[in-house]
């Protein structure tokens, strides 16, 4: 009988210079979330992610997106609907991305959250607008990248909207702040459908079962 070692399930094939040695078992292999394996990421990576989101093109894209819809609402009246209104507008909601921003990354800094953004490789419709919703309520956490409820998005995407009404939108106060904190939720769902039905689709990944 051919000696060989059975590991796992795996069996090696017999060397010519003798019994195959015991094939190496990895630990600690990465866990694979939404098809790709999860690595969570550093506190320079981390810091990297809060400047992309908080200054960069997916800030701004969102940022427009808001200022353009309250030009063509008209709110506040007092800033009229002119070049100037617009260009308040559009001050007011890069002031209130900045205030998310750094709220989100001091929040997720604190209590070890990975806020990242990761979309759903090869999945089907509903599980990308699943993944697309649940990261305005979830976190990752630990080395798995677990999803676990947490508040941060919540309290950010509320505050820079509240400082904003509470202190320079004419006439405005603090409920006028959570209200308006629909649309930033509203944006940054935008922007994760987006990446998982534009961007994601030059990837070709293999489908992933429901």
């Amino acid at each position: 009988m051919l000696p060989g070692t059975l590991m796992r399930g795996q069996s090696a094939p017999p060397s010519p210079a003798g019994p195959a040695a015991p094939l190496a078992v990895k630990k600690d292999m990465p866990a694979i979330i939404n098809g790709r394996p999860y690595v969570r990421p550093t506190g320079k990576e981390q810091f990297k992610d809060y400047l992309r989101d908080t200054y960069e093109l997916p800030a701004l894209a969102r940022t427009t997106v808001r200022a353009v819809y309250a030009q063509g609402m008209g709110k506040p009246e007092q800033w009229g609907q002119d070049w100037d209104g617009f260009g308040q507008r559009f001050g007011s909601a890069t002031a209130t991305t900045v205030i998310d921003g750094n709220v989100r990354y001091a929040m997720e800094s604190v209590f070890k959250e990975d806020m990242r953004y990761i979309p759903c490789h090869g999945c089907s419709i509903h599980r990308k607008i699943e993944n697309a919703l649940l990261a305005e309520f979830t976190a990752r956490h630990d080395r798995d990248g677990h999803r676990f409820f947490t508040l941060t998005p919540v309290v950010t995407d509320m505050s820079g909207p509240i400082i904003a009404n509470s202190i320079w939108i004419p006439g405005h106060g603090p409920v006028d702040g959570v209200t308006g904190s629909r649309l930033i939720f509203a944006t940054r769902i935008g922007g994760h459908l987006f990446s998982e039905f534009v961007l994601e689709r030059k990837h070709h990944d293999p489908k992933l079962p429901d």
